[in-house]
């Protein structure tokens, strides 16, 4: 009798082998949903910090105020405007210089959760790039996470977070 030899993977095998990859994932998947939501707050309170930074030191070089326009309203937003006033909802609404300068929060899956629900202006006067007697914290949160960017009278910007994230302080 001539035994012939059969290549490949025999039906139990297979089944082996898709049952360890279907643990696997299972294990792995609430631990890159926690990873993304990180990753979204982060990203979002760097960038929010960002604006802030740009629009102290815009106003510093072009030597005019500049208005950082954060609404916690429905899209919670955030724009930068050389006029007294945007609506960050609007595309075409907040540009400095001519050039389009906003956040949507929807785009970090995060929203604004203070000043709550409410817009609220800060402008940098065109001299030292200062706030005077314009302090705000605005709070940002995810299904997660919250942290907080501060810009004092001075104009610094700094962020937090309520729980450990590496690289960013706590508050």
């Amino acid at each position: 009798m001539v035994l012939i030899k059969a290549d490949g993977f025999t039906l139990l095998e297979l089944l082996v082998v898709l049952c360890i990859v279907v643990i696997i994932s299972a294990i792995a998947a609430p631990s890159f949903v926690e990873w993304r939501q990180a990753i979204a707050i982060k990203s979002a309170l760097k960038h929010t910090a960002d604006i802030a930074k740009y629009a102290r030191t815009l106003s510093i070089a072009e030597r005019k105020a500049i208005t950082l326009v954060v609404d916690a309203s429905a899209n919670h937003c955030i724009g930068l405007t050389s006029a007294s006033d945007c609506d960050c909802h609007v595309a075409s609404s907040c540009h400095v210089f001519s050039q389009q300068k906003r956040l949507i929060m929807q785009s970090y899956n995060s929203v604004i959760a203070s000043p709550a629900n409410k817009k609220a202006l800060l402008t940098f006067d065109g001299t030292h790039g200062m706030s005077f007697g314009s302090a705000m914290t605005v709070t940002i949160s995810n299904a997660r996470y919250t942290g907080k960017v501060i810009i004092n009278n001075l104009g610094r910007v700094r962020y937090c977070t309520s729980t450990s994230l590496e690289g960013i302080p706590l508050c």
